[in-house]
């Protein structure tokens, strides 16, 4: 998602993602529909609990929602994950931040990585299952 947009265009496109409707969302969260096209249009924001809620029901972060950064690591580490890759030390964590990085400018940088699973993809799975 984009810098810049506010939290009810996130909102409304992780719902979509989702395939939900605002009446399935209300179903799933207990939060009024109209409450939620409030949310969406940038009327109000949400408090702190209905933010987890909303994230719950969702099936996203709250930090997605929010357009935090940490979102995007939130993301790379569920990608190592599903794919087999475990980061149990900051050690690992380190090392394979570094191979990823040596990866992606041998390559000619991250826009030159084919996207979901391409040749550059795949050996960066091979190379990234540090153990």
């Amino acid at each position: 998602m984009k810098e810049g947009r506010h939290f009810g265009t996130r909102l409304r496109e992780a719902r979509l993602g989702a395939g939900l409707s605002q009446s399935e969302l209300e179903e799933l969260s207990g939060i009024p529909k109209a409450r939620l096209s409030r949310y969406e249009n940038g009327h109000v924001e949400p408090s702190i609990q209905t933010l987890a809620r909303l994230a719950r029901a969702l099936n996203v972060s709250e930090a997605s929602l929010l357009g935090d950064e940490r979102a995007v690591l939130e993301e790379f580490y569920a990608v190592l994950s599903e794919r087999g890759v475990d980061i149990a030390t900051k050690e690992q964590a380190q090392r394979l931040g570094n191979a990823v990085a040596d990866m992606v400018r041998s390559v000619g940088g991250i826009d030159k990585i084919a996207p979901s699973g391409g040749a550059a993809a795949g050996a960066f799975a091979g190379a990234a299952a540090i153990r």
